[in-house]
């Protein structure tokens, strides 16, 4: 195997597409599957399968994907240690994040990092915080930023921020008497539309797990579920309903006047962000940068 026909199938995985792993790597489309299908004779068997709406790994794809990136990193830390130099270089890196990192927090960071390391490109991805500790733990990002830990072997959680969860109301008539309720219970909002996100929200988890020690279940609201947070705050601003959000979220809304945030009283809502990594990966120089820099920016806030 060499390294080119590596770098190929990585960028295939990393895009999800032919076509945009040929644009990453300046290459043809046609060169790109001529590298891959390269791989897979040489191994005598699949590396993906090429379904019509996506690309996916194969069992064996899996396997080889994780040798292939950390090969890929190893190369990139050994070039760096035999020129002996603390320049970062030209690299382009992906990191995933839950909901509320990649539209609250990391824009800000990011910006400020490549002010310092304008030749490192750096891309988000956005999913839920479980999704995003599976990827990390099957070498698809070097790092996440989650809001809910989640048991998988090798992953290190380093705590960045704390967060607390909000009940949030709509400025409406309709939702006065809440609104009047200064320090609400969950008995008081149990009859009240709740807008939720997905199976595997940090945010949903943290408060499935306040209301079951209080002999609540989902099962006793009248609740809806949506895959997007910003939707729910849209959602919530017009009345639609109300939902448990992050406090980082709603500010904007709150300041506008649009909707009123609450504590809930009787429950913990209060969480950590983290960075989440596998032990075992071996980091590119650039990112082994990005990944101190966004730690100690957390580090000289708190």
């Amino acid at each position: 195997m060499e390294f080119y026909q590596l770098e190929a199938f990585v960028a295939v995985v990393a895009q999800r597409s032919f076509s945009k792993a040929a644009q990453q790597l300046f290459l043809s489309q046609p060169t790109i599957s001529a590298h891959v299908k390269s791989l897979e004779t040489k191994l005598e068997m699949p590396l993906l399968d090429r379904g019509k709406s996506d690309i996916i790994l194969t069992p064996a794809g899996e396997r080889l994907y994780r040798y292939a990136r950390e090969l890929l990193d190893i190369r990139a830390n050994a070039l760096a240690d035999i020129k002996n130099s603390n320049i970062v270089e030209e690299e382009s890196i992906t990191i995933e994040g839950s909901s509320v990192p990649c539209q609250y927090l990391l824009p800000q960071i990011l910006t400020a990092f490549e002010q310092l390391f304008p030749t490192v490109s750096v891309t988000l991805k956005q999913d839920n915080s479980r999704q995003v500790c599976e990827d990390v733990h099957n070498y698809h990002f070097p790092y996440g930023i989650v809001g809910k830990k989640h048991s998988l072997p090798r992953l290190t959680y380093v705590p960045l921020l704390q967060d607390e969860l909000v009940l949030a109301i709509p400025n409406k008539k309709e939702y006065q008497e809440l609104l009047n309720i200064t320090e609400p219970k969950v008995s008081d909002i149990i009859d009240y539309r709740l807008l939720l996100r997905e199976t595997g929200s940090g945010t949903r988890s943290l408060f499935e797990n306040a209301i079951t020690q209080k002999g609540i279940t989902l099962d006793d609201f009248h609740f809806s579920v949506f895959s997007n947070q910003e939707t729910i705050k849209q959602a919530v601003s017009r009345g639609l309903g109300i939902t448990i959000i992050s406090r980082l979220v709603m500010e904007d809304y709150q300041n506008f006047g649009l909707v009123a945030v609450r504590s809930l009283q009787e429950l913990d809502l209060k969480r950590e962000f983290y960075l989440v990594y596998h032990d075992k990966r071996i980091l590119s120089p650039a990112a082994k940068v990005l990944r101190d820099f966004i730690i100690n920016t957390y580090k000289q806030e708190s």
